[in-house]
């Protein structure tokens, strides 16, 4: 929390980029529906990590979480991991903000298998949770790594799927100047196979 309030005193906001790269007529409906839940993931996350916080400053700093939706049909229906990546490496250089802060380190995208995975839920139905029982459907989202150091013997690809409930816990590592292929090489197959779930 301390490293978003301070980014904060530079900055109006925080939260992921998030490129969507499916059109398809059903995606019109799930797009928006799955952004909401997976903002109330992350704002979930984050309150329930600072709850014995005895200000108001983690309600302060989750009410200016804000999503950057990256999404042109033309340019991105269909787009691969590396077309996205070239473009969000490109977008950052040209603020010069490579390598200043997490933002600007990783990029979320939402492809059709993602936004089938986070079919059937919602915010709502996150809020309406218990805290001793959760969905356990595996919903997940892409997130790549801005300039990741990978060769041809690297098991990294330089992106990983990640379980929605883990959005700010990957967003916590990579500000502490993590690598994201540390996070990928500490994927097991428990609870989900090939996801990073903290």
């Amino acid at each position: 929390m301390d490293e978003l309030q301070n980014s904060l005193g530079t900055y109006p906001d925080w939260g992921y980029v998030i490129y969507r790269t499916t059109y398809s007529a059903e995606s019109e409906t799930l797009f928006p529906v799955a952004i909401r839940y997976i903002e109330a993931c992350i704002k979930r996350s984050f309150l329930r990590d600072h709850k014995e916080d005895p200000t108001n400053k983690p309600n302060e700093i989750c009410a200016k979480y804000r999503s950057t939706i990256v999404q042109d049909p033309a340019e991105f229906n269909g787009a691969s991991l590396e077309a996205i990546r070239a473009h969000f490496e490109a977008w950052v250089e040209s603020q010069g903000m490579r390598d200043r802060w997490t933002k600007w380190r990783m990029c979320m995208i939402i492809d059709e298998e993602s936004l089938q995975t986070l079919k059937g839920t919602s915010a709502e139905a996150l809020e309406n949770e218990s805290p001793y029982h959760s969905d356990d459907e595996l919903r997940c989202v892409k997130v790549l790594e801005a300039f990741p150091e990978t060769d041809q013997y690297d098991t990294f690809p330089g992106w990983m799927r990640c379980w929605t409930r883990c959005l700010w816990d990957l967003w916590m590592m990579m500000g502490d100047a993590s690598e994201m292929r540390q996070l990928f090489d500490g994927i097991d197959d428990f609870p989900f196979e090939g996801v990073y779930c903290g």
